[in-house]
């Protein structure tokens, strides 16, 4: 009798976790805090995000505003790479990409970045502009006044001062 009872509550269980599955199910293969990706990756600057420059046409489950789908950001430090342009645009998440959404982003707030550059034009983005991968730790808030960057610079260390992280970058 209990037999029934239990096979209904797994077969609930189920359900429940499968409604609650994230469509980009990724997990990082190793290390890839922001200290990692910022040394493979081409691009790391400081930026200040200047505008949403795209939005997409439809709603996004729990965010209530138009979704913006792009942002323009200003380059304030390259500190590695060849881009030689001073604003450049970053492409998000439409809700079936491995991007973070760009409404994690405010406008007039400064991050620390290692985007990768979108090497084909699509509906997702154009060539020669950038996007992140929700999987790994490619970008950082910054606390501009204070010259401190915030998140997972490491898997222990969550905060980097800017001079600090500036001596430690490969070139």
């Amino acid at each position: 009798m209990k037999k029934p009872y239990l096979k209904k509550i797994l077969v609930l269980i189920m359900m429940l976790i499968s409604f609650n599955s994230f469509a980009c199910d990724c997990d990082c293969n190793g290390d890839c805090s922001f200290s990692v990706i910022s040394n493979r990756n081409e691009l790391v600057a400081l930026v200040k995000v200047i505008e949403y420059s795209d939005f997409l046409d439809y709603k996004i489950d729990g965010y209530d505003k138009k979704m913006p789908f792009s942002m323009t950001v200003e380059i304030i430090k390259k500190h590695k790479g060849t881009e030689s342009k001073k604003q450049i645009k970053i492409w998000g998440d439409n809700g079936i990409l491995c991007r973070p959404y760009i409404s994690n982003f405010e406008v007039g707030k400064y991050y620390l970045i290692s985007p990768l550059q979108i090497k084909n034009s699509s509906d997702e983005g154009n060539k020669g502009d950038y996007d992140f991968f929700a999987c790994w730790t490619d970008y950082l808030t910054v606390d501009f006044e204070n010259g401190i960057a915030h998140g997972e610079y490491t898997k222990k260390k969550n905060k980097i001062s800017l001079k600090e992280f500036e001596n430690g970058i490969k070139k």
